[in-house]
């Protein structure tokens, strides 16, 4: 008789394990990890915030309000060494990997025409020693102009906040990822784009605070899990119609907006990396140009100081 009322009682689910995650903008896997149920196949939902400059995406991090975030290796590495707005040391990992490539342009306002118009002048910044300012700070190197010497960085935030420093005659250039509709709206050029200097560099990875990564290792792996399915469909041009689909939403159903940021995903120059991969080279490259930047010591560090394979390795194994 017990078994039987047992029998009649509704079957029960186990509710979902929640995860935080801080970003600037949703990209392609993340979209397609929630919509495709890639992470709800590991019992998982997500909760996402998404903010317009780095030191509030690292100081959520550091204050436990994001379990996660997906960024660039840099300002993981900067803020991990107490380079970031704040001073204070960061024990970080990096656990999976992201896009590749830099899809950022130096712009400059109106009035200037080439680098020597840019000495004396301000460069508009997200912060002044993370991020895309330090490529800059290379690009502006190789035509013989030096940070703090010939130009100054001033913080002005995210990209739109840095487009109208600089039409407001606040900001004379900065590194940004501005549609090539507004930038002829505004009367701006591009002066250089980065991909033609800087080849390899990580970006969108998947990073958190060391010890929650060590006390959560379910969760991370479930994370990774997840991710690299999702960028495995992605990846698949078999899906590339229900790709551009899911972007519509994320591009206010601007079609061509949302079949550029598919292209983007799937590159292999600017696009993810295989299997969610973790792009060493690109940290590499990434702690090479803090180093011509006189933010590190050359030959210092490694950049596996700040990775640890084991979670992705797990991930990988339970999906094989």
């Amino acid at each position: 008789m017990a078994a039987a009322l047992i029998a009649l009682l509704p079957a029960t689910t186990m509710a979902e394990d929640l995860i935080k995650i801080g970003l600037f903008n949703k990209d392609a896997v993340i979209i397609a990890a929630e919509a495709r149920g890639f992470l709800k196949s590991e019992n998982l939902r997500v909760e996402i915030d998404t903010v317009t400059d780095s030191p509030t995406l690292l100081r959520n991090l550091i204050k436990g309000n994001y379990d996660l975030i997906l960024n660039n290796a840099d300002n993981v590495i900067a803020w991990a060494e107490g380079q970031g707005e704040d001073p204070q040391k960061n024990d970080f990992v990096i656990f999976l990997g992201g896009s590749r490539g830099v899809d950022q342009k130096l712009i400059v306002a109106p009035g200037i025409n080439d680098f020597a118009d840019l000495k004396g002048k301000i460069f508009a910044v997200d912060a002044p020693t993370t991020g895309y300012a330090i490529v800059g700070v290379y690009i502006m190197k190789k035509h013989r102009l030096e940070w703090n010497r010939d130009y100054a960085f001033k913080s002005f935030g995210n990209t739109a906040a840095r487009a109208n420093a600089m039409s407001q005659g606040e900001a004379s250039g900065a590194m940004m990822n501005l549609r090539d509709d507004e930038i002829q709206k505004r009367g701006f050029k591009v002066l250089a784009e980065a991909k033609d200097y800087v080849k390899q560099y990580a970006r969108g990875l998947g990073a958190t605070r060391r010890a929650w990564a060590n006390s959560n290792e379910d969760l991370v792996v479930r994370f990774t899990s997840a991710m690299i399915r999702s960028t495995d469909w992605v990846l698949d041009q078999n899906n590339r119609q229900a790709g551009v689909q899911l972007l519509l939403a994320e591009t206010k159903n601007n079609k061509a907006r949302a079949e550029s940021m598919y292209e983007q995903a799937i590159s292999p120059t600017m696009g993810f990396m295989p299997r969610s991969r973790i792009d060493y080279e690109g940290i590499r490259q990434v702690i090479e140009l803090r180093e011509i930047a006189g933010l590190m010591k050359p030959g210092e560090t490694k950049a596996e100081k700040y990775v640890d394979e084991r979670f992705y390795n797990k991930a990988l194994a339970s999906i094989k």
